[in-house]
């Protein structure tokens, strides 16, 4: 599942009512499921046609105590297409191998609105604590968007199309403890006073890494009108799984 239709799904699990985490999950996990047919027939026809190298030999070609991060060369994206700063970028490092997850987008000023020539800087640091730093160029024009670089399969990803890995992936999941989310408890805030959903909200992955640059929020406080409002928060863990969660926020 994509980050868009994620969206549009937490988009349509906003009532007026207040939602609950798990109201949240069960229907992203529906969407991922009325659409996983889909997605597996795309991941095969795009390993099928795949000539590149696979992430072990990508990750092998890498020396140096020092990261690297991938995947960003110049981009152009049409004019009111959305934008992904992440997608097709991945990151290597000669011990710690695929860091993908490591990665932080440090600055993004690109306005898909409006063509012109734009900047995302990018961050990624390994467990000794070295780290690497880039900033692509990223235009906007009238002409059709880049595809997006395809991130090298592992070898059993090529060798199965990734049905095996995201089945592995899933099972992997299931066992595995659940993302923590902090700062997201429920809270009463007084009317006319300031409310930023992001604010001290923290992501944990399973594998204990800070991926709060990854979450996705829906919905909105009217902090001049007193009332009960529902914030959903989601985000997809290093397997792929989706994870989320709902406050809610009394105006008084």
């Amino acid at each position: 599942m994509n980050s868009n239709t994620l969206i549009k799904i937490m988009a349509g699990l906003l009532p007026t009512a207040p939602i609950t985490a798990d109201m949240v999950e069960e229907s992203i996990t529906q969407g991922q499921l009325e659409e996983s047919e889909s997605s597996e027939d795309n991941q095969n026809e795009e390993y099928a046609d795949y000539s590149g190298p696979t992430m072990e030999e990508d990750i092998a070609s890498h020396s140096g105590a020092v990261p690297d991060i991938r995947g960003t060369e110049g981009y152009n994206v049409q004019t009111g297409d959305d934008f992904d700063p992440l997608a097709g970028v991945y990151a290597v490092d000669s011990n710690d191998g695929d860091i993908t997850d490591n990665i932080e987008v440090t600055s993004n000023n690109v306005d898909t609105s409006s063509p012109g020539n734009y900047t995302v800087s990018y961050r990624v640091e390994n467990s000794s604590g070295n780290w690497y730093e880039y900033t692509r160029t990223i235009t906007v024009s009238e002409a059709e968007s880049d595809p997006v670089p395809i991130v090298p399969p592992t070898e059993e990803e090529l060798s199965d199309g990734g049905s095996a890995s995201d089945s592995e992936s899933g099972s992997e999941s299931s066992e595995s403890s659940d993302i923590t989310f902090l700062g997201t408890d429920d809270i009463t805030i007084g009317q006319g006073e300031e409310f930023d959903p992001k604010e001290k909200v923290q992501v944990i992955d399973v594998d204990g890494s800070d991926i709060s640059h990854r979450i996705y929020i829906q919905g909105e406080v009217d902090t001049e009108t007193p009332g009960e409002y529902t914030i959903a928060y989601a985000v997809f863990d290093r397997f792929g799984d989706s994870h989320a969660t709902a406050r809610t926020v009394t105006v008084e």
